[in-house]
């Protein structure tokens, strides 16, 4: 089991803490979010993820890095896989990019983007990600899809990586197959279901996901766990190592958890010197 921890700075004095912190503790990966604000509260600082990402890519030197999640809300996928592109050089190939397709209203708000029905998101979730995965692979040729078209992509440099990992956030049917084709790794939360309810649920959709790459004679995905809403991975050390259990005996390769808040940093401290052991 991997273990990443998840880090949305109010400073840039803030985000170098944190990436320290999870150097010297042992974690695999550290992520950021990319959100224009906070969806419930305007009040609380946001910086945006991907120049994050490329100051974590300047100042850190082992731990992966990685954008959790790319929000298709406001981003081009040419324009996103050209920043991709050189987060991976600026890492020296230690980039992974995650893609989602957004939700929050806030989100549409702020980018100008009327909110789109459940039928046109997993349109353009699908034609996104779809291009993403083209252009890592360094195709560059001239796209005319129906939600992003686009003429003379230019893909010089090239990634240090031969193919930047790419994360897709899916839960629903057409999302799955969306990762069943193009993803190398698989990321998914509780949201707002209960921690019971989602675990019966992941079993389904892991089956899914398992089956559907196979049929595409493709390998496995990589499974992700963010842990999130209903997943308190802080509340003790012990609660933490029962998480890792649980998560990995269905499958899970890597759980993913925000930074702890001020009251849960002790354990937060017991877990990360049992990090090695739990891995």
């Amino acid at each position: 089991m991997k273990f990443g921890l998840k880090v949305n700075p109010g400073t840039w004095t803030e985000a170098r803490r944190w990436a320290d912190i999870a150097q010297d503790a042992g974690f695999d990966s550290l992520w950021t979010g990319d959100n224009l604000r906070n969806a419930r509260d305007p009040r609380v600082p946001v910086h945006d993820g991907p120049a994050i990402i490329a100051g974590w890519a300047a100042t850190t030197a082992r731990i992966r890095i990685g954008l959790l999640i790319a929000n298709m809300i406001y981003r081009r996928p040419t324009v996103l896989a050209k920043q991709a592109v050189t987060m991976d050089h600026i890492s020296d190939g230690r980039f992974e990019l995650g893609v989602g397709s957004g939700l929050w209203p806030a989100d549409h708000a702020m980018a100008g983007v009327p909110v789109w029905s459940a039928q046109e998101r997993a349109d353009r979730f699908a034609e996104f990600v779809a291009t993403v995965d083209r252009l890592r692979s360094g195709d560059a040729q001239d796209h005319a899809g129906g939600h992003y078209p686009y003429e003379g992509a230019a893909l010089s440099p090239a990634p240090i990586q031969r193919r930047i990992p790419l994360i897709v956030a899916a839960n629903g049917p057409r999302a799955l197959a969306v990762a069943a084709d193009h993803a190398d790794s698989w990321v998914t939360f509780t949201g707002t279901a209960e921690e019971q309810d989602f675990h019966e649920a992941t079993l389904t959709r892991i089956r899914t996901l398992d089956q559907r790459t196979a049929d595409r004679g493709r390998p496995p995905v990589r499974k992700v766990l963010l842990a999130y809403g209903s997943i308190s991975p802080w509340s003790s050390a012990d609660a933490f190592s029962r998480l890792v259990d649980r998560y990995r005996a269905i499958g899970f390769d890597e759980i993913i958890c925000y930074a702890p808040k001020p009251a849960e940093r002790a354990v937060f401290d017991k877990v990360a010197r049992r990090l090695t052991d739990l891995q």
